[in-house]
């Protein structure tokens, strides 16, 4: 399993990325985009939809056109088709995922937008056709002073979550384990395709005693070692046009991404509690900076297993995160080829 984590700076345009970019959405994307009123929200919204569409051609152009699975043609960022779920979720289309193995998933917060692809490489010609297909989930958050962290613990986290970060000493530890805990519980809902239709109260991602990170002297330090992801900058990232965020000068090279991470899901019946039809799940969390993580889970319910717990599949522990920096001017010109 491969996973793409695209970051993409959220920057004004200049007139023609702008048409360059509204010149590759669909006549309902344009009307969605028309709809924002603020001139930001709408600058985003175009923004969002063209880099989705860019990334989507250019995973496939980084290996070569063409999906180990099958054989396919190469697909224009404007040619892009998409559905949604039951709870809203988009997805490439029936005919298209057939012949790319293409999951996506993306999340904007402040000044960046993250995109995930996921395709299984290891998998044969038929696999594609198989049901449910893998539930990709990533959120991204900026750490925000001005949030009132406390009143929503009682709403939205589960015991063990809101204990957990209560225990931490001093609000900007717990304000950063609120933020650390949102992340990953939003990419959880959006992987399983059920959003906010799921509580975020019926499963908690458990930190303590084996915390991401712990309090040491006022510095948060890392508990358990992560694995180290290369940063990527893409070709023509910047351009003289395009200013940049502050927080792009504060990126490193490399970018800590943990696994070794604990999902407890609080069952709603006696039969969901002794049912073999687990999910098979597996979830990661990294940090840009101090201001911005991000969440990324995995769910596959397509095997049965003999727990009545929560498993991790072999299948989702053969995974391969890259990561990559860019932005819609170095998108838009490796796409102009397409």
């Amino acid at each position: 399993m491969n996973i793409e984590l695209f970051f993409i700076p959220l920057t004004e345009m200049d007139t023609a990325s702008t048409n360059a970019c509204m010149a590759l959405l669909s006549e309902n994307e344009r009307a969605k985009v028309a709809r924002y009123r603020a001139p930001k929200a709408q600058m985003n919204g175009l923004l969002v939809r063209a880099a989705l569409r860019c990334v989507l051609s250019q995973g496939l152009s980084s290996r070569g056109g063409a999906s180990s699975c099958t054989t396919q043609r190469q697909i224009a960022p404007q040619d892009w088709c998409f559905e949604y779920g039951a709870k809203g979720k988009p997805s490439l289309n029936h005919e298209q995922f057939l012949s790319t193995g293409i999951e996506f998933n993306l999340s904007h917060s402040g000044d960046w937008l993250l995109i995930a692809l996921a395709q299984d490489d290891d998998k044969g010609e038929t696999a594609n056709t198989a049901q449910p297909r893998l539930g990709l989930g990533v959120d991204i958050e900026r750490s925000r002073a001005s949030t009132h962290i406390y009143p929503i613990l009682n709403h939205y986290f589960s015991p063990i979550e809101a204990e957990g970060l209560l225990a931490l000493e001093g609000e900007d530890a717990q304000r950063q384990r609120f933020f650390d805990l949102w992340a990953l519980k939003e990419s959880y809902i959006k992987a399983t395709g059920l959003g906010l239709a799921q509580s975020l109260k019926s499963f908690a991602f458990d930190l303590a005693p084996n915390s991401l990170l712990a309090v040491d002297g006022g510095a948060l330090q890392a508990v358990a070692p992560p694995n180290w992801v290369e940063l990527e900058q893409q070709e023509n990232f910047a351009s003289p046009s395009q200013a940049m965020p502050c927080s792009y000068l504060q990126l490193p090279s490399r970018i800590p991404l943990y696994s070794n991470i604990k999902l407890l899901i609080e069952p709603e019946t006696a039969q969901d509690a002794t049912s073999s039809h687990a999910q098979h799940w597996r979830s990661y969390f990294g940090r840009l900076n101090e201001e911005y993580r991000f969440g990324l889970s995995l769910v596959d319910g397509d095997s049965l297993v003999d727990s009545d717990s929560l498993v991790q599949d072999d299948r989702l522990a053969k995974v391969t995160i890259s990561m990559q920096l860019t932005s819609i001017t170095a998108l838009l010109a490796a796409c102009s080829a397409i």
